[in-house]
């Protein structure tokens, strides 16, 4: 029989310690997972928390509703190792079988915890500005062996700890800018390798699907065995032998996005405009510079019309600065003259095969017109002109 009494849990609550009472209907469970729920809350207040997640995640599969109490260890566990989205599906587990009010006030306020959490993690950060010269040096050393660090959509491996920790931090806030912001709540379930080579040549032994010039990028591929294996592949060090934050700030979330693009649409085309102009959305910061030349693009020989954009399917040398500020500079218009459902159906719209201006009309809901690409065009090319136009007054 399940004990009545009051059970406390030493260090159960992030910022307290809280006792959990059971309810005067508890359940019986089976003595094997009674000693195991007391195993994953002996290794909860011992902060071994991947553990008590385990052993708790154990005794649910195996008592099932028996086992409700357990399913506040996993939740708990889950929101120490900030993996917010999954202690919040564990945390509903527990309230669907909990009927005592202050357990339930209590679930209820660190459902909330991992909600605001949530949302602080997909705040950009521009890791650059917070690294000092002495912690781009520690980045700068390579070590003879990897080290490997995982968290909730994640495994980084590096030969550098301080970089495989630094990295699976700033994966996950990209991911969440992603699929949150970006994409309007798209879900991405998945776990992906990230491998950091320390070299440029090494970085394109491994990476040989990733275009020669690039110090980034992503595969999707199937094993063996059938499944799908995710990966991204980045370089440590520059031309300089040092580290370049513009890894983290650039390269890992624009490859990011083209990765959880390319499952979205899967076999459907995306034009690489919107594609490109999402990847560098995703980037940590603006990039004002992109800005200015889509302006200057307009004003002199370079213009490249909204309908040639939509159609180009690879660009070269010649037009790629131009093409790439184009695109983020459409893409960014789009993004904002639409609410996030808007964009969302869009999305999909386009997934269906539908040509970019009639996917706007439709998330619109407004009647098909010939003229609507012009008047997109004009409306697009009017707001990009005065962007330039504040920028250059800013450089005065």
């Amino acid at each position: 029989m399940a004990n009545k009494s009051i059970i406390l849990l030493p260090m159960l609550l992030l910022v307290s310690v809280v006792a959990m009472c059971l309810s005067e209907a508890a359940i019986v469970s089976e003595p094997s997972s009674d000693k195991g729920f007391q195993r994953a809350l002996s290794s909860l207040a011992d902060g071994r928390n991947k553990q008590a997640e385990r052993i708790a995640s154990e005794v649910v599969e195996s008592a099932g509703e028996n086992a409700w109490r357990a399913w506040l260890i996993v939740a708990t566990a889950r929101h120490r190792l900030d993996r917010y989205a999954q202690a919040d599906e564990a945390y509903k587990q527990f309230l669907s079988l909990c009927r005592s009010p202050s357990e339930r006030a209590y679930v209820m306020e660190q459902i909330n915890r991992c909600r605001l959490a949530r949302e602080k993690s997909v705040r950009p950060v521009v890791v650059s500005k917070l690294l000092s010269a002495r912690k781009r040096a520690k980045l700068s050393t390579v070590d003879n062996r990897k080290f490997t660090e995982s968290s909730e959509h994640f495994v980084v491996r590096s030969h550098n700890s301080e970089l495989a920790k630094l990295i699976v931090k700033h994966a996950e806030i990209a991911l969440g800018r992603i699929c949150r912001t970006i994409l309007a709540g798209q879900d991405y379930p998945h776990s992906v390798n990230i491998y950091v080579w320390p070299t440029v040549a090494q970085y394109r032994k491994h990476a040989v699907s990733a275009p020669e010039w690039s110090g980034g990028g992503f595969s999707l591929r199937q094993d063996k065995n059938g499944r799908l294996v995710r990966s991204i592949n980045l370089t440590q060090l520059g031309k300089d032998g040092l580290f370049d934050a513009d890894m983290l700030d650039r390269i890992l979330p624009h490859e990011m996005c083209h990765l959880v693009l390319a499952e979205f649409f899967g076999d459907a085309p995306c034009p690489l405009a919107l594609n490109e102009g999402l990847a560098m959305m995703a980037e940590a910061s603006v990039d004002n510079s992109r800005v200015m030349l889509a302006g200057t693009a307009l004003l002199g020989d370079s213009k490249i019309t909204l309908r040639k954009l939509l159609m180009t399917e690879r660009c070269n040398a010649g037009n790629a600065a131009v093409f790439y500020a184009k695109s983020f500079s459409l893409t960014a218009y789009l993004h904002k003259r639409m609410t996030p459902g808007q964009f969302r159906e869009m999305l999909t719209h386009i997934k269906t095969g539908c040509p970019l201006e009639e996917a706007v009309q439709r998330a619109l809901y407004v009647p098909v017109d010939e003229t609507f690409l012009k008047r997109l065009s004009t409306a697009w090319e009017a707001e990009t002109l005065r962007q330039w136009q504040f920028l250059s007054a800013l450089e005065e």
